[in-house]
């Protein structure tokens, strides 16, 4: 029987905690940027439906921004606009609006009850908190409660700056991936004569090995022919080593930096990925070798930065959406079976490569 009781009292604690949550979130802009900044916004429940003092309790869970207070904090930051003419002025200041977080989640009697001292951020902070979306409301022993919340929604000079810095640069970043990115591969790598479709490389190691060899496919590029040619044949690999397949891996590093920010700021970015072989070996081959490629490239978006975007690749984190298409070969045909230009000649190297497009940021 004592037994049993203490089920019973265990069972009731758990329940009790399944209620509690934080009552309260600070906000740092800083965290939006990359960079350290002030606090620009941290949410306090106020009281109950009639105003008085509350505080959170095992049994009692307060109003809570959907996603959490982190999420909050980036709407906001992500919401509110600057009034020009205050940013101009080089003016800040700090408006605390006031709201009731019904029991059916949504947010009424939105007031301004702590003016910043200037209209234009007043208004400006309740439009903000009008529009916010509808929040995860109050509980008192799991059930849903009306309560009031105040947040102080603040408008810092230099963060605004700074985050137009950052806009700008941003929207560089954006046009600049407009254009696809195009990665190249040795012949059969990675893992040559294999039809396993994953792999553990990663592409840095392959570019690296790649243009290790750029000596060997210049000179082999040339082999056979003779004057003009063979001048021709050399200057043409080395210039696409040095203005294709360098170019592509430093845009492959941008884009990777740029996923990281974006992803971690609570955009979602999709993009596809395509795989490609020289047609040397057969189309089912070549499908599984381009499989691999895809593979390889997003093995090394996963470990870097210490592996910040590895549950974003997997699945496990929301916010990216990866089109994987295993092309096999491009449909195309060589002279001849020398292996001068069907490995190492210029249209082979070309043929094995990897394209991420249609890269889209929200």
């Amino acid at each position: 029987m004592k037994s049993n009781f203490s089920s019973l009292r265990l069972v009731a604690v758990f329940a009790l905690m399944a209620c509690f949550t934080i009552g309260y979130a600070q906000c740092d802009q800083g965290n939006v940027y990359g960079q350290k900044g002030q606090k620009t916004g941290f949410a306090i429940v106020f009281g109950d439906s009639t105003g008085q003092h509350v505080v959170p309790t095992s049994a009692l869970s307060l109003p809570t921004f959907k996603g959490g207070n982190k999420a909050m904090c980036r709407y906001i930051n992500k919401t509110k606009k600057y009034p020009v003419n205050l940013k101009n002025q080089k003016i800040s200041g700090t408006t605390v609006v006031q709201a009731k977080v019904l029991k059916d989640s949504t947010l009424t009697d939105i007031q301004v009850v702590t003016s910043s001292g200037y209209q234009e951020f007043d208004d400006e902070a309740l439009r903000v908190v009008e529009s916010f979306p509808k929040m995860i409301p109050a509980t008192q022993s799991c059930e849903p409660q009306d309560m009031i919340l105040q947040i102080p929604v603040t408008f810092i000079y230099e963060d605004e700056v700074a985050a137009d810095k950052k806009r700008e640069e941003m929207e560089k970043i954006k046009k600049d991936f407009a254009k696809p990115i195009t990665l190249y591969f040795e012949n059969d790598r990675p893992d040559p004569r294999t039809k396993q479709e994953t792999t553990n490389t990663e592409y840095m190691g392959l570019y690296n090995n790649y243009m290790s060899a750029k000596n060997t496919y210049v000179t082999s590029a040339g082999k056979g022919l003779s004057g003009s040619q063979k001048t021709n044949a050399e200057n043409a690999v080395e210039t696409f080593f040095n203005d294709s397949i360098q170019t592509g891996y430093d845009r492959l590093v941008k884009l990777t930096n740029y996923l990281v920010e974006a992803l971690q700021d609570g955009n979602h970015v999709e993009f596809t990925i395509s795989g490609f072989a020289s047609p040397l070996s057969n189309s089912d081959y070549n499908k599984h070798l381009s499989a691999r490629r895809i593979e390889s490239v997003l093995n090394y978006m996963s470990q870097a930065h210490g592996g910040v975007l590895a549950p974003y690749i997997n699945g496990s984190k929301p916010g990216l959406t990866i089109h994987k298409v295993p092309e096999g070969q491009v449909n195309h045909s060589f002279s001849t079976n020398a292996v001068r230009e069907t490995v190492y000649g210029l249209q082979a190297a070309k043929d094995r490569k990897i394209v991420i497009d249609r890269i889209t940021i929200k």
